[in-house]
């Protein structure tokens, strides 16, 4: 089965919620906060009580920046797979409502099954 990618990002590690919440700020509302935040180099994923934001940093300056917004009521499923022996990687897959779906792949000692617990808790 081929699956159209609307996005692809890679973490690697989880970052500390208060001091990943500057570069989000102006982008939370007012009753909106940060449950869990991950990062690779620049890139950076945060799980809200109301949304998954995704940054996307662009360019050699890493001025240019893409936010992407998928609100938790406009998902319709998910996947979590686990790393492999020799994929080192593990993939977290959600599908949006009319969009496509997004692919988060987590270093393999980033607990995925946490995730998908979380994201279960958010959409059932």
């Amino acid at each position: 089965m081929k699956i159209d990618l609307l996005a692809k990002f890679s973490v690697t590690k989880e970052e500390d919620i208060e001091q990943s919440r500057a570069k989000i700020e102006s982008l939370l509302l007012d009753d909106e906060t940060i449950e869990m935040a991950y990062s690779h180099t620049r890139d950076k994923v945060w799980f809200t009580n109301k949304r998954i934001i995704a940054m996307d940093v662009q360019g050699i300056t890493g001025s240019k920046k893409e936010f992407r917004s998928f609100p938790y009521k406009n998902i319709t499923s998910f996947s979590v797979e686990t790393a492999g022996t020799f994929d080192g990687d593990s993939d977290f897959k959600i599908w949006v409502s009319g969009v496509g779906v997004f692919e988060i792949k987590f270093y393999r000692k980033l607990d995925i099954k946490k995730i998908g617990k979380y994201l279960s808790e958010k959409l059932l």
